[in-house]
């Protein structure tokens, strides 16, 4: 009896020993990750109670490591650990959780993978190779999730792309049909022209584009729920003689078709090429347009090369890339189209992930009763990310004009309305 009471209290000591050293542990490494002299004043509270400051002033936020393992994950991969802890409820936040995704990109943080980390995103990369069959399967696993839960946070036309806002009182439904009305303008349409518009998600651009400006618009999208949706719109509308959608990935529109489109447009789409398809996509938009034909790219993309970010490649974009504008202008030259125009959108984008986390907030019961606390906190996560990255990282938003043969004839200036010839 008394030398198992001897062993169980040794066993008691060697387990107090063990945690203590953890938890001086988890100290030195958070030290290291974050110093003392944070940008954002924050604090860290460990699994036993005990906690450490960052930063000078009243903390930003709090975050709660409730297990040993959730910190081993971060330090392991700060990316997909500290998102996935996050997810599982493992890592908990008390106040505001776009401070922390400032925090993060302030100090770059996300960028400093380890081989272990870089290996990882390699056999994700893999995973995900941008043929028709999995370009399909990565778009569904995002857009096909529910019309009505994004119909709690975006706008009423339903635009899931950076809007364009005239000021920063407008409204997100304001904002998001300056948007599609700039794009349609800088294309210089014409009553009676063919437009394509390459991932066209719910219509409303198709639709705009047919009922104010007289084309004959065709959307397409690789989203069921999108091409249903969008097809009841335009039946509604009456404009189903001038407007249609397919549920048509863009390397399969037919050879019949080829030379047959005089604008083809694209918003928010490009990212999901993939990097490999980023010049299979110019040189199928070259053979679809007419001689003299433009086209309009708009993408988030940035200026230097960069590995896609692991936890958004898993759980948010499977299959994405965020191109280079290098990588871009090269490979539409390649194609055979003609640069013309470029606008940065970079703080129209930053303004409209604030108007869909605000939105997205408010409806928060209704999103965890649709969809669960753990998409819940990945989502709040992913727009909160996003949010940052373009405040703080090297995330733009680029509207590039494109037209097959060079166009001198094209206006000076992007405003006000001046004629053209077809």
């Amino acid at each position: 009896m008394g030398e198992g009471l001897a062993l169980n209290k040794a066993l008691d000591f060697v387990r107090r020993d063990r945690d203590s050293m953890e938890i001086e542990q988890a100290k030195d490494l958070l030290f290291s990750l974050l110093g003392k002299g944070s940008p954002v004043p924050c604090k860290v509270r460990l699994w036993d109670g005990s906690a450490l400051s960052f930063g000078e002033g009243t903390p930003a936020f709090v975050a709660h490591f409730k297990t040993p393992d959730a910190l081993d994950a971060l330090l392991t991969d700060l990316s997909l650990g500290f998102g996935e802890a996050y997810m599982r409820g493992d890592i908990d936040i008390d106040g505001d959780l776009g401070k922390v995704m400032c925090l993060a990109y302030q100090e770059d943080l996300f960028s400093r993978f380890s081989p272990r980390q870089k290996a990882r995103l390699y056999w994700l990369n893999l995973r995900h190779r941008a043929g028709l069959k999995q370009t399909k399967k990565d778009v569904q696993s995002h857009y096909d999730i529910g019309n009505s839960f994004y119909r709690l946070w975006l706008d009423k036309g339903l635009n899931y792309s950076c809007a364009y806002f005239g000021c920063e009182d407008d409204s997100l439904e304001q904002a998001q049909l300056r948007k599609i009305h700039h794009t349609l303008h800088k294309l210089r349409l014409r009553p009676g022209q063919r437009l394509l518009d390459i991932g066209c998600g719910w219509g409303s651009l198709v639709i705009e584009a047919a009922r104010s400006y007289g084309v004959q618009a065709v959307g397409i999208t690789l989203s069921a729920k999108q091409y249903e949706l969008g097809c009841q719109r335009i039946e509604r509308e009456g404009l189903s003689g001038r407007a249609e959608i397919r549920l048509q990935d863009y390397r399969e529109i037919p050879d019949r078709e080829h030379k047959s489109f005089d604008r083809v447009v694209s918003v928010g789409m490009f990212e999901h090429l993939g990097r490999g398809n980023i010049p299979v996509f110019f040189k199928k938009v070259s053979k679809l347009l007419c001689n003299r034909g433009i086209l309009l790219l708009h993408s988030i993309g940035r200026i230097r090369p960069k590995d896609t970010d692991p936890w958004i490649q898993k759980y948010i974009f499977p299959g994405g890339y965020i191109p280079s504008l290098g990588e871009t202008l090269e490979a539409a030259e390649d194609a055979g189209l003609d640069f013309v125009d470029l606008e940065d959108l970079r703080h129209h984008y930053d303004l409209t992930l604030g108007q869909w986390i605000k939105r997205f907030e408010a409806n928060i019961s209704q999103i965890r009763k649709m969809m669960g606390e753990k998409f819940v906190r990945m989502w709040r996560l992913y727009l909160n990310a996003s949010q940052s990255s373009f405040r703080y990282e090297s995330l733009h938003v680029f509207q590039l004009l494109y037209s097959l043969g060079r166009r001198e004839d094209w206006p000076l200036i992007r405003e006000g309305e001046v004629k053209i010839s077809p």
